[in-house]
């Protein structure tokens, strides 16, 4: 009788770590989806300060050219 007690605790055991790993697999998509945007976000924000640094250029040579 002791067998199908251990089968039911080990089948109990099991069925906690499958829902644990799809708790955790599910988890690891969301931050996966938050990440892309993030990154996305990051692009944007370094191609806006690449655009800034040239018309900092643009607006520096300008003036160069006016005092020279």
């Amino acid at each position: 009788m002791s067998n199908p007690t251990a089968l039911e605790e080990l089948s109990k055991k099991i069925t906690l770590v499958i829902e644990k790993f799809n708790q955790v697999y599910s988890e690891n998509n969301e931050l996966k989806a938050q990440l892309a945007l993030k990154e996305e976000e990051i692009l944007k924000l370094k191609e806006d300060s690449d655009l800034i640094n040239m018309e900092l250029e643009d607006i520096n040579e300008k003036i160069n050219r006016m005092l020279s």
